[in-house]
């Protein structure tokens, strides 16, 4: 019987380049999510109405913690009233009965990052695939 030999070439290279994998994949990713949840809020900022100002100025974007394997953002409404205007209202009555009427629904927000959230999505799949990786779903 004869002895099979197997040598790796490079073998110390792809593990040094395995573990380094994890921070470039993440620091590329942050400034994708960070862009795309600047660019949400923008949008929903710009479809608003200006009546006072309140629902736009609420509109916000917050940095969660970042580790090794973890980057993101979380796109915030602050306005009081944001879930008035997004979902609307009921026929709302006084106590003697005046008839307040109601506001119907005009959702902004949650369309605007369900959009978001699909480019950045495919951004991060991009991302993936650059750096030799597959990308499924």
């Amino acid at each position: 019987m004869t002895g099979v030999t197997l040598t790796f070439h490079g073998l110390q290279e792809l593990k040094a380049d395995l573990r380094q994998l994890p921070a470039a994949l993440t620091g590329e990713a942050i400034h994708l999510v960070q862009a795309e949840g600047n660019a949400a809020a923008f949008a929903i900022r710009g479809a608003y109405p200006e009546v006072t100002g309140h629902l736009r100025q609420g509109v916000g974007v917050e940095p969660i913690q970042r580790t090794q394997f973890f980057a993101g953002v979380r796109v915030v409404s602050r306005a009081p009233h944001a879930h008035l205007y997004e979902y609307g209202t009921q026929v709302r009555h006084t106590a003697l009965g005046a008839n307040r009427g109601a506001s119907p629904p005009h959702p902004v927000f949650v369309p605007r990052m369900i959009q978001a959230r699909a480019r950045m999505y495919a951004g991060l799949a991009d991302l993936l695939v650059r750096h030799g990786l597959r990308a499924i779903g």
